[in-house]
């Protein structure tokens, strides 16, 4: 993979206000990837720059994406088709008290709530309500790309996007039914003195794993499954986490729960 073209690629669309010369330089890109496709676009950004800008750049930052993920055209196919797998799996499985309005995809059996779920604490409420809604934007994400995938002149550059957000959307959920399922009911009420304690000896290690984690080279499934459980934990008890962590976090495949992708500031 040509990292310069990667660069430029990405120094073109970071300009606002690119000019007519850096507009058919940005087509010209876009006719290196795909010369079968990008063809009519950069004849006529040729001949009408400005005009065919929202074109050129939406269809630059589809490339964009996939080469800064540092995956291949073919990577891309099984990581569709991957995603497809994995997601039906969950949306067949219907949350209790959901209504679904179409068969596309079917429901072939319903997820129910804890026998407790009315005594638990609220934010492990939130996490069977926060999934729900998950569920509903997954099936929508899910037909969105059927749709998209069905259309003619259809390339697998132009699923990528909703596929990531598709497949994140999902771990999402994944994760926070972990949480739910998962969590014990204490033996004795927590003081607000003990919840306080432990509220920052928890934030405290989610913090030092995330820092430590993050200066690997390579990260294997298990750091990955270690700094998600880190986010969770941060997400779960409203501590901050800086743009520039999420942006790492995210690059190292950890989900960013709806609400927090854009991260907030010491």
């Amino acid at each position: 993979m040509d990292n310069n073209l990667t660069m430029k690629m990405g120094a073109f669309l970071k300009k606002e206000k690119p000019s007519d010369k850096e507009i058919i330089d940005a087509a010209e890109m876009l006719l290196q990837l795909d010369p079968g496709r990008e063809r009519g676009i950069y004849n006529s950004a040729c001949q009408r720059p400005q005009s065919l800008l929202p074109w050129v750049r939406a269809d630059l930052q589809k490339f964009y994406k996939i080469r800064v993920a540092g995956i291949t055209n073919a990577e891309v196919g099984k990581y569709i088709e991957e995603t497809e797998k994995v997601v039906l799996e969950d949306l067949q499985q219907k949350p209790q008290g959901i209504e679904v309005a179409t068969d596309n995809p079917a429901v072939t059996s319903e997820r129910g709530k804890r026998a407790d779920h009315d005594t638990l604490p609220d934010n492990i409420k939130a996490l069977w309500d926060d999934n729900a809604k998950r569920w509903q934007k997954m099936r929508e994400l899910h037909n969105q790309l059927a749709l998209m995938v069905a259309k003619p002149g259809y390339q697998q550059c132009d699923g990528y996007e909703l596929c990531y957000t598709l497949r994140q959307t999902d771990n999402a959920l994944r994760n926070a039914y972990k949480q739910y399922d998962d969590y014990k009911v204490p033996d004795h009420p927590e003081t607000p003195e003990e919840k306080a304690q432990r509220i920052v000896k928890e934030v405290g290690a989610a913090r030092t794993c995330i820092s430590r984690t993050l200066t690997k080279e390579e990260l294997a499934d298990k750091d990955v499954d270690k700094l998600q459980a880190a986010v969770n934990t941060l997400v779960e008890n409203k501590a901050n986490i800086k743009p520039e962590t999420i942006e790492k976090l995210k690059a190292a495949g950890v989900t960013i729960p709806e609400g927090n992708e854009q991260g907030t500031a010491d």
